[in-house]
């Protein structure tokens, strides 16, 4: 994978073991035109032919290597329309499988526990605290494909029980010099602008880009409670309506390397660096009463918050080939350091009872740094098998340093508030070691996988002077099986075990004070959760149809979840708990295809059926619903420089531990127009056209309702240009599926 010459030998291995081919990487070579009048594996044969000049083409290896992504799904999302000006949660809202929420928040199949990787590399930037505004801000063209693995194989990491969303950056390293520029302008003042640079001289080269993206976010949320108060017996109802704007700036800088040392030999080096600063203020009314009686509290409480982010990323690579084709050694270190500051300040303004003007503020300052290291072996085998091995070792510490302060009217000072000013530290190691086999005997395809990990986790609660240590060491299979029925009709059969680890935010016993009526807390005595992960499939791919069907089923234990209790009259504190048990299964249905010349369509649904036991938690009866959700995006190709694209996309109502969360619908719509030589290309977009998409949650339990609803400004305006040059240069679609193995 080297250059567009290596991947039309590996196009030709795919296509010696019966696999369908696409050819996208003739397009880079400029070599579609000529090769469109040819078919098969003969475009490919001339192209390496006047490529490389090679005269004979070791093909074993590369068969073997094409089992490697028997467990993913991967979606050309690169030349989305909504890459040119969206950012890369407006993208994954695209993405078959895959729904976001009004935060950004990313769930698979309707579970939200999901690792998301870039260029499969964890990052600091999607850590589960984090990811939602770091997708808000990640400029879609930055992403060439999304890869879907539900079922990872034993290489990769096991976290994220729903799977692995793995983001693939852009790498053009065509020779020469080559890159790219765009510019959108959109509504309430937005705008983001990206320039990307490469040149490739021969033996070695150099990539870089910046981007910078001025967003709008206007939030408003709802939420009506009734509770009976344990104490008194009186039946309270609570009210807070409120309203939140903040204009994020982000600026992104990425520059990168690789040096061919020799014809073996490479190096691989690059540095990112992300500084997100935005200005928050909030309203929040808060209104509480007695059924039928008189208002006993009335107040609006004022907030406002500079806050920033800054990420910086070091990776380094080493990459060693050996003289049999495919026998391979990569080593890599990668350090990651993150730190935010929230500096709140509230004020609260009575109307009942009548009152003085508070004023109080907190502090949260954060601190993330991360060290990785990893070593992968590769080797092909006798009888066309491959062999990989490897062993990972990842360090991460957590920092949170929170501050409360409140002001004392009479000493006309701000007096640190002991109650709430807490420090909670948390360090965690992970070592791991992995072994996988993969090889094809006749129509048979085999990808079988151990992973073993040992985790060992420390906190400390600093002003409390309370630590806690845990040590646990857990085994990860996989297996992938596929069946070739014909030359288009494959069968597939897959398993893995996978766990999501309780993260800092996840264990910190100290509530984030920002809300009187909601307050939020981790629980140190959570415990990992884990998932039994199975599916089979049938999948129908020729040409550029493509038509999969497939039937999973998820068995998790300890799961998460959130529980609400209140802790006063008034008050309620989330925090996370472990269920006993949580079944899930479902049918999933992918359509790709062509109608007629001018339009394509692609078609996903997903249904499942969830079945919660909570008797951990107080509850006697076993609950249980079904699901679905939908999405439908077409292409239309007006005229050969003319496309539309339309999105569309439909969650129903699903079931939670302690209620359940409302249907969501919404729409995006694109138009592109290519000039001449398709070096420049006008590109309008529109992200939630009807202004439909919202987050509506109910708990409904003997203590307590609560009807809660989230509504942002999330219809999104965009109308900009796209300038290639060099042999970036190259015609575009919209997004395309390639679920080929």
């Amino acid at each position: 994978q080297r250059d567009g010459a290596a991947k039309l030998l590996v196009g030709v291995a795919h296509v010696q073991a019966g696999a369908d081919v696409h050819l996208d990487g003739l397009v880079e070579l400029g070599l579609r035109e000529r090769l469109e009048e040819c078919d098969g594996l003969g475009r490919l044969v001339i192209a390496a032919a006047e490529v490389t000049q090679l005269e004979k083409l070791d093909v074993s290896a590369h068969r073997a290597a094409a089992y490697n992504s028997i467990d993913r799904k991967v979606y050309n999302v690169g030349r989305d329309l909504q890459s040119s000006a969206g950012s890369a949660s407006s993208l994954l809202q695209n993405v078959p499988s895959v729904e976001v929420d009004v935060d950004g928040n990313v769930s698979l199949r309707g579970n939200p526990n999901v690792l998301i990787l870039i260029d499969g590399k964890s990052s600091a930037l999607m850590s589960a605290t984090n990811r939602g505004d770091a997708l808000e801000q990640m400029p879609a063209d930055r992403i060439e494909r999304i890869e879907i693995v539900t079922n990872p194989s034993a290489k990769y990491k096991p976290d994220g029980t729903a799977g692995i969303i793995n983001l693939v950056l852009k790498r053009d390293r065509q020779a020469g010099l080559s890159g790219s520029v765009r510019a959108n302008v959109g509504n309430a003042e937005r705008a983001n602008t990206t320039v990307a640079l490469n040149y490739n001289p021969g033996t070695y080269n150099l990539y870089g880009s910046a981007s910078v993206r001025q967003e709008d976010r206007l939030r408003h949320s709802y939420e009506t409670r009734q509770h009976t108060d344990a104490t008194s017996g009186a039946s309270i109802e609570t009210r807070q309506t409120s309203s939140e704007h903040m204009r994020p700036l982000s600026r992104t800088a990425e520059l990168g390397g690789d040096y061919d040392f020799t014809k073996d030999d490479k190096l691989h080096a690059s540095a990112s660096y992300n500084y997100l600063s935005f200005h928050r203020t909030s309203t929040v009314t808060n209104i509480a009463q007695t059924a039928g009686g008189p208002v006993t509290l009335d107040y609006d409480r004022f907030r406002t918050d500079p806050e920033w982010h800054k990420t910086l990323e070091l990776d380094g690579r080493y990459q060693h080939s050996f003289a049999e084709t495919g026998h391979e050694l990569d080593l890599e270190l990668k350090h990651e350091w993150h730190q935010e500051l929230e500096d709140n300040h509230y004020e609260n303004d009575y109307r009942a009872p009548v009152a003085p003007v508070e004023f109080d503020s907190t502090r949260m300052h954060p601190t993330e740094i991360t060290t990785e290291l990893s070593a992968d072996y590769a080797r092909p085998l006798v009888l066309g098998g491959k062999l990989e091995t490897g062993f990972a070792a990842q360090a991460d510490n957590y920092d949170t340093d929170f501050r409360a302060e409140v002001f004392a009217p009479l000493a006309n000072a701000w007096v640190v508030d002991a109650m709430r000013t807490n420090r909670f530290v948390y360090h965690d190691w992970i070592d791991a070691a992995y072994v996988t086999y993969g090889r094809t005997i006749g129509a048979f395809g085999l990808l079988a996988g151990l992973r073993t990990e040992r985790t060992l986790v420390h906190t400390e609660a600093v002003n409390l002077g309370l630590t806690s240590s845990t040590e646990y060491y857990r085994l990860h299979p996989s297996v992938h099986l596929t069946y070739n029925l014909t030359e288009t009709d494959q069968l597939q059969l897959n398993y893995s075990h996978r766990v999501r680890r309780p993260e800092s935010d996840d264990l910190n016993p100290f509530p984030e004070y920002q809300d009187p009526y909601n307050l939020r807390a981790g629980n140190p005595r959570l415990r990992p959760e884990e998932t039994h992960s199975i599916e089979a499939g049938y999948q129908y791919h020729r040409d550029d149809t493509t038509y999969l069907a497939t039937v999973y089923f998820w068995d998790t234990y300890h799961a998460f979840t959130t529980v609400t209790r209140y802790i006063d009259p008034v008050t309620l504190l989330t925090t996370y708990e472990n269920l006993a048990s949580n079944r899930s299964g479902g049918l999933e249905l992918i359509a790709n295809t062509p109608l007629g010349s001018q339009l394509n369509l692609n078609l996903s649904a997903n249904g499942f059926y969830t079945q919660v036991d909570a008797s951990d938690l107080g509850f006697t009866d076993r609950r249980s619903s079904l699901a679905w959700s939908a999405k439908v995006s077409a292409e239309w190709h007006v005229s050969k420089a003319n496309l539309v694209q339309l999105n569309a996309n439909y969650s129903a109502k699903r079931l939670t531990a302690q209620g359940y969360r409302m249907p969501n619908f919404y729409t995006n719509v694109g138009l592109r127009h290519e000039f001449p030589h398709r070096k420049l290309s006008l590109v309008i977009t529109v992200s939630d056209l009807f202004n439909s998409l919202h987050d509506r949650t109910i708990i409904d339990t003997p203590a307590l309702h609560d009807d809660f609803t989230r509504r942002r400004s999330s219809r999104t305006i965009y109308g900009g240009f796209i300038y290639t040059f060099g042999n970036s240069a190259k015609k575009t679609k919209g997004m395309e599926f390639d679920t080929s193995p």
